[in-house]
């Protein structure tokens, strides 16, 4: 029991640390969502490309392209790329459809193969100096592009939010996981340390992307977003970030566990190639919760009675509900951003879902590259 409480002490001072990092973003959050409540209605400045890659898109880049299409501002100030990045199922045909009609919609076809190669050429094609990735499955507002136009305003790069939403358990594991990820991305944005981005909704000037050489040199074929992230912070660009509603798309949750895991493993591939402290975040976040539960089993409570017993027994609980409490009210805090209903209850549970899965992807992803639309992604 002598050791026991030094033990514990250690515990509960991690949580503590862990609760205060996380009660840091929470509030930088609410306060930066307080600060865009009141959506500005002056026309923008500039003009700007959007940039769609798309790859056997067909079943979802029409609704994208009508809400791209009903965006309220004029009409030149908005153009949009579509590059088909070798499609079979029409996905081409859909956009020269829209063309007639659209002056300002233009299809390309990929210089490369995969992401990266196609935003590289739209980045080559583009009319105008910001460019906004936008994946084809996604959905959004008709006011998203004053929003982000408005926010760029000297700015190199601009992180954006993603909602996902889900049908089912399945559904709202996804839900909840995401929502965590956003709040970490956003906070550690909000204190100067930007990380995490998403691919289907980031801004960025051309200058800025050529000055740090685009993609040249990528060996992992996911992390469009957050390895540009890590060029623009290495070459003290500036990055902001933008937690706007009118500027958040949507994108549907994986339908089948089997999509969710590939698309979890496919994701968690990239993270090898992540500089700075994000990883190690990560990591600690993968690690911490069995570390508390190992403790916990060891933990003799028949000796509670004994010497520094209670004791110890108080700061173990403490270091529980300081590792949980505080995920919780974060994620509540964005989920209340993203217009989703709260359910403190459930994204508990979730959580501890996720404390299950995600090493196990972790330690996958070292092995196993997963296929996605046809292809097996390299790295």
């Amino acid at each position: 029991m002598i050791m026991a409480l030094p033990i514990a002490f250690t515990l509960f001072a991690l949580a503590l640390f862990q609760a205060l990092v996380l009660s840091a973003w929470r509030d930088r959050f609410r306060k930066e969502v307080r600060a865009h409540r009141e959506g500005s209605d002056a026309d923008p400045g500039s003009a700007v490309t959007i940039v769609v890659p798309a790859r056997d898109a067909r079943d979802t880049l029409a609704p994208l392209l009508q809400d791209l299409h009903a965006q309220d501002l004029p009409k030149e100030v908005v153009e949009v790329l579509v590059v088909d990045d070798h499609s079979s199922d029409g996905t081409a045909g859909i956009v020269q459809a829209m063309m007639r009609t659209w002056p300002q919609l233009r299809l390309l076809q990929n210089d490369g193969q995969g992401k990266k190669a196609a935003i590289t050429t739209a980045v080559r094609k583009a009319s105008h100096g910001i460019l906004l990735l936008t994946d084809a499955d996604v959905r959004c507002g008709s006011q998203r592009i004053r929003a982000i136009l408005d926010a760029m305003e000297g700015l190199d790069l601009l992180i954006l939010p993603v909602r996902t939403e889900g049908a089912g358990l399945l559904g709202r594991v996804q839900e909840e996981e995401q929502v965590g990820l956003l709040g970490m991305a956003f906070g550690e944005a909000l204190l100067g340390r930007p990380g995490l981005a998403y691919g289907a909704n980031l801004a960025f000037r051309r200058e800025a992307f050529d000055a740090v050489g685009g993609y040249a040199g990528d060996r992992y074929a996911s992390g469009d977003d957050v390895f540009l992230v890590q060029r623009m912070k290495k070459a003290g660009r500036s990055i902001g970030s933008l937690l706007d509603p009118r500027a958040v798309v949507t994108v549907h949750a994986e339908p089948t566990w089997g999509g969710f895991f590939s698309q979890r493993v496919r994701w968690a591939g990239k993270m090898r190639g992540i500089r700075g402290a994000t990883p190690w975040i990560g990591l600690f976040a993968l690690l911490w919760p069995w570390i508390l539960i190992g403790a916990t089993v060891n933990y003799e409570f028949a000796l509670v009675v004994e010497e520094d017993g209670l004791e110890t027994l108080l700061l173990l609980a403490a270091a529980w509900l300081l590792w949980l409490v505080p995920v919780v009210a974060l994620v509540n805090e964005v989920r209340r951003f993203l217009g989703q209903r709260a359910r403190p209850l459930v994204s508990l549970c979730c959580y501890l879902f996720f404390m299950i899965y995600s090493p196990v992807i972790a330690v996958v992803a070292l092995f196993h590259r997963p296929v996605w639309k046809g292809r097996r992604m390299h790295r």
